[in-house]
């Protein structure tokens, strides 16, 4: 899985705030993507988006209530919350020392 291909989706399905933070270590890669949706439904048709492009199997976490939904590719992880659920965890504090820009 591929972090550019997949914000590029992101971009393409118009979320908002897309963070890429870089917590590599020891020769492994770890990327966090963080973005923002308008609605549950915006989130979960992304999510089935990329469960198709990306031949994702696993179980998608938060998918039923749609405001934060995270997908675990091993290497990446994505979130996609609601604008309230982003603001309320503000994960973006605590990993801002390893953005990026891709």
């Amino acid at each position: 899985m591929n972090v550019k291909d997949l914000v590029k989706i992101l971009q393409e399905n118009k979320m908002k705030n897309v963070s890429i933070y870089d917590l590599s270590a020891n020769n492994e890669e770890k990327f966090v993507v963080l973005c923002t949706s308008n609605k549950t439904t915006d989130s979960k048709k992304l999510a089935d988006e990329i469960a198709e492009k990306f031949n994702y199997t696993d179980k998608i976490e938060g998918y039923f209530k749609g405001e934060w939904i995270v997908f675990d590719f091993g290497t990446t992880t994505l979130h996609i919350f609601l604008a309230k659920i982003r603001e309320k965890y503000n994960l973006d504090k605590l990993y801002k020392p390893k953005k990026i820009s891709i």
